[in-house]
């Protein structure tokens, strides 16, 4: 009777234990992306949750050619560095859908309203919180925005890095111009 009970005692313990880890291991990317979207997270925090050189080189083979002829003040590498300081990459995870972040670059359109509207303010960003995970063997994710079939969003590649997971690169729907 003794020995059943701490068979039985041993094997509930492990199953909590094996349920517990797979929870953590299903679910802990979640948490890596909501603590990269978190608006009230300050820029040195940030950094510890995404590998700022390897973004910033994934940056750099996205850029087209032409990247390298910008004069100064706007050359490839403070591009690079703008786009890889924690508040950018806090952006992209808040918006990954559309282009918002050239369009300083591409101007505004024209038909652009110049006169405030009416109502309820308008949401200028399409953010997301629906997020769809692909696994790549145990220690590698990439993230992708769901939710909007006629949108592709940018992906996000994270890595584990014991309990945690680091973002490593951002592949943009778009080329860097």
């Amino acid at each position: 009777m003794k020995s059943s009970r701490f068979i039985w005692l041993v094997t509930t313990i492990a199953a909590i234990v094996i349920v517990a880890g797979g929870s953590w291991y299903a679910f802990s990317p979640r948490l890596a992306i909501a603590a990269l979207s978190d608006w009230e997270t300050a820029p040195e925090v940030l950094l510890a949750l995404f590998d700022r050189a390897r973004v910033r080189a994934a940056f750099e083979n996205q850029m087209l050619p032409q990247v390298d002829t910008y004069e100064p003040p706007y050359t490839k590498d403070v591009i690079l560095d703008a786009m890889s300081d924690p508040r950018a990459v806090r952006m992209f995870v808040n918006e990954p859908y559309g282009e918002w972040q050239f369009a300083a670059a591409a101007g505004l359109p024209a038909d652009f309203p110049e006169e405030e509207p009416a109502g309820p303010m308008p949401r200028i960003m399409e953010t997301t919180d629906s997020w769809s995970f692909d696994w790549s063997g145990l220690n590698t994710i990439v993230a992708t925005p769901s939710g909007r079939s006629e949108a592709r969003g940018n992906s996000y590649r994270f890595e584990r890095d014991w309990l945690s997971w680091h973002l490593v690169a951002i592949e943009l729907t778009t080329d860097i111009r």
